[in-house]
């Protein structure tokens, strides 16, 4: 507060003094807009329309800073001068900006490939706690889906569609390593830049794993100068968003008694709801979360020295209780050029992440899954309590002594027990980093050797306690536990040759060779026991495998892969006009018999740089100009270890298979085709990018179907689909400074049309999940919905009598008046399975997002705006919720408000019953609902303190900032969340489970303040 004052009365009796001018760009026209501002202070002013400025100064000494888009950045000391005059020099480093490419870095005005480049700022903007969340809506071609809500649930990332029915992620490499998994043990204030390589002439250098696309992540690193330390503090809140509104209890028994009526039946239930709890069950599921995030860096260095050291840390609760993740990391990047010809560096990241996991999505249902405390929170009615009022503990079946008939309130399990009982935990430790030395010689040779270590320690407990007066009949019954250990390393060796040299001011060649031997390691350790006893439950120092006193089981399992690479690329460049870069790669995979262990992966690519030529010599306003153009072949090797090899095992001394093998199986290949155009207009203040790509994958690993001649060995895979996705990319950005504001604003938008051209033997395939089925046929988008079509209610008996096939027989004999009339598809006179067809689409036709930064002196707004378009999503939730089931589970109080009860009250919501003899709930388009929306993803104000102020006390820079993620979202879905991707009942088929929603944990809505702080 002293030195406050004391600015203060400085500042008032300080002597004014006005300085002006005229600023103009190079050919001598004044320039309107530029920002004139004191430097290390808020005074600022912008030049009029031809380019004149006025500015009120304390003194005639100081500095000006004069800034605007498309220019240089200058500095003009006063020196008492009342008139002075700029110049402002054409910023040619937006031009010349260098991209990181595959094992290499390239001038961005000779990139010929199809590169999306997304600054660490932008990255670290979105308050995102891990890096891949934060890539959503950075770059088009990219989508990015969080899967759920869940603390520690890693975004999934597809890059222009998706290309296997295998594994689809890309291929991610951080500061040249490649890592298995994503990028949740990244954090985003680490990241210098992401180059997104989305087009086979820039992916094709990886080869045989690039055919999903490429992430290339640049960590920070120091740079010869001041050294600087730089600190970030927030604190969140979090709270769960869409959550539906449930029927009351008297509502609850009142459809109940609606439905015995309508079944004409004489049972009633006579329980008084007054007497009866009330209970919101969503309401005492979640709860609101807290969220910190800490990061402390250190970076500088000399001419020789250069030091990146950071650490942070992410304690995440999540809404519901038990569910939390949190990441300690610790980051140092260091190179030296120890001498004139010689660089060596390392960087090395270390974290710990600790995950508390529930079951997310879905209903337990697959094996080693959990039960979805959201479903059950869905599901269960508001008459039972959270607690038994008899014994105190956690409610499970109805305690009987609280209804005439209990089992009318159902059997769904209790969510808070089970979010207590049935949960996980998962603790990881994880280094990635690599070592390296940089040989320069013959002034234009490059000779870089580096070694890179992706390690993994990873342990997962899960404890499977007895909810207090659990029911006997289920299997839960028994406590149990069940401990998974693994860990794994990638190793890869790296050595590359790179050449690039000017010939005669017109020639530009360059070129680079390579090898890369990569090998993968990883070992299982399972182990499992029952016969805990109640002690174990309330004490997790008894939750280990020695206190448990039942059987004991035990797995392990060893696998390994290694791939060696030689790899090239030349490129040509004629003045800057005529570009040419070509590339081939060579893998050995031993995922391959040796008849098809080496793959051959060509691309090449054009390009025209029309702002180069003469003709574009006048036009001024479009600095650069060009025009790409791309083909080449891809490889995706993610198909499993060694489908070529038959498995076999011994039981009862009988040498049997278990699996067979298909020595004829081959490389995925992916051929794309893209051409693009890259423009920059108006000093760079309009930046545009715009490709259409055709991606054909061939050759994709499908299983055959089971058969009698297999035994009970599982059959083998073949290279027997093919896919097609064709889009367009558009990325367009918009920046100015006027008047003291300056925005910058980038929309980004992608369509795909996904289609599956050949399946093996033209042989279709059904999935199924919950009331929810998928199907894979030639023809159709990939996972397309399957099901009934539907075509209103049955209003009278007439209506129903009056529904008939060509022979006047009636074609729903057992439907009332109040239920579904489905649709003969297939005009066959009869509703049976064979009517069954695509009644929804899970892929998105349109990806979108808005990014916009308005400055203002010290305050800085951004407002991030994302969405999709195009794609369905089958609600099988609602499939029990927003019927009238049978079992007793809860109601929503959409069903209760549009029910049918009477000729012409609704058209859509059937009547309430429980016998349900025309079958309303099957799979149908009633549960097939848009999944477009838009999101307000987050929005960041800032204000930055005043420079003069702050360095009075030692402080370089210091904001304070508060935003909000997830504000508000527009979309037409029912369900809680629209964005979600696949649930866990059918996490094992990967893509082709997508879009079916059993009740999944939402996103949250955040309310972050922070601090940073500069030194």
């Amino acid at each position: 507060m002293l030195l406050l004052c004391l600015f203060l009365v400085t500042q008032a009796f300080a002597q004014t003094f006005t300085v002006g001018g005229v600023v103009r760009d190079d050919t001598g026209s004044g320039l309107a807009g530029v920002t004139v501002q004191l430097k290390g202070a808020t005074t600022a002013t912008a030049t009029n329309a031809d380019g004149s400025y006025s500015l009120t100064v304390p003194s005639g000494s100081g500095t000006l800073v004069l800034t605007y888009i498309g220019f240089q950045t200058q500095e003009v000391a006063i020196n008492e001068r009342a008139t002075i005059n700029v110049t402002l020099v054409t910023d040619q480093q937006a031009l010349d900006e260098v991209v990181v490419v595959g094992y290499g870095t390239q001038q961005k005005s000779q990139v010929t490939g199809a590169i999306s480049s997304i600054k660490g700022a932008s990255l670290a903007q979105t308050q995102a706690v891990d890096l891949s969340t934060a890539l959503q809506g950075q770059a088009a071609g990219v989508n990015v889906t969080s899967p759920t809500g869940a603390p520690g649930t890693e975004a999934v990332i597809r890059i222009r569609g998706i290309g296997t029915l295998n594994n689809s992620n890309p291929l991610f490499i951080i500061d040249g390593v490649p890592v298995t998994g994503g990028l949740n043990t990244i954090s985003p204030n680490d990241i210098e830049s992401i180059e997104v390589l989305k087009d086979a002439a820039a992916s094709s250098i990886y080869g045989a794993r690039a055919a999903n696309g490429v992430v290339l992540v640049t960590t920070k690193s120091g740079k010869a100068g001041k050294n600087e330390i730089a600190l970030e503090a927030s604190y969140g809140v979090a709270s769960p968003i869409g959550l539906p509104d449930m029927v009351s209890t008297a509502e609850f028994i009142e459809l109940q008694n609606e439905a015995f009526e309508n079944d004409g039946a004489t049972t009633r239930n006579n329980d008084n709801a007054s007497t009866l709890p009330n209970t919101d069950w969503l309401d005492a599921t979640f709860r609101t979360a807290a969220i910190q995030r800490y990061n402390l860096s250190f970076s500088g260095g000399n001419d020789v020295t250069r030091y990146y050291i950071s650490g942070n840390m992410v304690n995440q609760e999540g809404t519901i209780q038990n569910s939390e993740f949190k990441r300690y990391g610790l980051r140092s990047n260091v190179s030296s050029s120890v001498k004139k010809w010689l660089t060596v560096g390392e960087n090395l990241n270390l974290t710990y992440d600790y995950t508390k996991a529930l079951g997310a999505s879905g209903d337990g249902g697959r094996p080693g899954s959990l039960p979805g405390v959201v479903r059950y929170a869905l599901l269960r009615p508001n008459a039972v309590p959270v607690y038994d009022p008899a014994s105190g503990f956690y409610t499970d079946l109805p305690p009987a002594s609280l209804y005439q008939n209990p089992i009318f309130y159902g059997d769904a399990k209790n969510p808070l027990a089970i979010a207590d009982y049935r949960n996980r935990a998962l603790d990881r430790y994880r280094a990635v980093g690599n070592i390296y030395a940089e040989v320069g010689f013959l002034n234009d040779f490059r000779l870089r050797t580096y070694a890179g270590l992706d390690f993994s320690l990873q342990e997962q407990q899960q404890y499977n306690g007895q909810i207090p007066g659990d029911r006997t009949t289920l299997s839960d019954k028994d406590k149990s536990l069940d401990k998974f250990r693994h860990r794994y390393y990638t190793l890869n060796w790296t050595n590359t040759l790179n050449y690039n040299h000017n010939f005669n001011e017109a020639h530009d060649v360059g070129f680079t060779l390579g090898t890369e031997y990569v090998t993968f390691k990883v070992d299982y350790l399972s182990a499992a026991r029952n016969g805990y006893d109640n002690r174990t439950d309330v004490n997790p120092d008894l939750q280990y495998l020695d206190f448990g006193l039942g059987q004991q089981f035990s797995s392990g399992v060893q696998e390994e892969w290694a791939l060696m690479s030689y790899f090239g690329r030349v490129s040509y460049a004629f003045k800057e006009k005529y570009l040419l870069t070509a590339n081939l790669r060579a893998d050995a995979s031993s995922r391959f018999s040796e008849n098809n262990r080496t793959g051959y992966f060509p691309s090449v690519s054009v390009g025209w740089n029309l702002a180069r030529e003469n003709f574009m010599q006048n036009v001024t306003w479009v600095p650069d100009l060009k025009l790409r153009a791309s083909w080449g072949e891809l490889g995706n090797q993610e198909i499993g270890l060694y489908p070529f090899a038959t498995l076999y095992s011994t039981s009862n001394g009988v040498l049997q298979p278990i699996s067979l093998g298909n020595p004829d199986v081959k490389w995925e290949t992916t051929e794309q085709t893209n051409v693009g155009l890259d423009a920059s207009l108006f000093q760079g203040r309009i930046n545009l990018s715009v490709d259409y790509f055709d991606k054909q994958s061939r050759d994709i690993l499908i299983q055959l179907p089971a058969s009698y001649t297999n035994g009970d060995a599982t059959p083998p895979y073949v290279n027997g689909a093919k896919l097609s996705n064709k889009g367009w990319d558009f990325s367009l950005n918009y920046r100015q400074s006027t008047g003291g504001f300056t925005w910058d604003v980038t929309g980004n938008l992608t369509t795909v049309k996904n289609r599956v051209v050949s399946l093996y033997q033209s042989k279709e395939q059904i999935l199924s999940s919950g009331s929810g089925s998928v199907i894979l046929r030639e023809g159709l988008p990939l996972s397309a919905f399957y099901g009934y079509k539907t075509n209103g209610l049955f209003q009278t008996a007439e209506d129903v009598q009056g529904y008939v096939n060509a022979t006047g027989e009636q074609l729903q004999p057992n439907a009332e008046p109040g239920d579904i009339r489905f649709v003969d598809v297939n005009n066959d006179g009869k509703i049976d399975d064979a009517d069954r067809t695509i009644i929804g689409d899970p892929n998105p036709e349109l990806l979108y997002s808005l990014n916009g930064t308005l400055s203002f002196k010290n305050f800085d707004l951004n407002l991030f705006f994302n969405g999709v378009y195009g794609n369905e999503i089958y609600n099988e939730v609602d499939n029990i919720i927003n019927s009238f089931d049978a079992r007793g589970f809860n109601v929503k109080r959409e069903f209760y408000e549009e029910r049918w009860n009477g000729e012409g009250t609704s058209n859509s919501m059937p009547r309430a019953t429980y016998q349900d003899p025309n079958n309303n709930r099957r799979s149908s388009d009633r549960y097939v609902e848009s999944g477009s929306y838009l999101r307000l993803k987050n929005v960041v104000l800032g204000y930055t303190l005043p420079g003069t102020l702050m360095q009075s006390v030692g402080i370089s820079r210091a904001r304070v900032y508060a935003s909000a993620q997830n504000l508000f979202t527009i979309t037409d879905y029912g369900g809680m969340d629209p964005e979600l991707y696949t649930n866990e009942n059918l996490a094992n088929y990967g893509d082709l489970g997508r879009g079916i929603d059993m009740g999944t944990y939402p996103q949250s809505r955040i309310f972050t303040f922070g601090l940073q702080l500069g030194f």
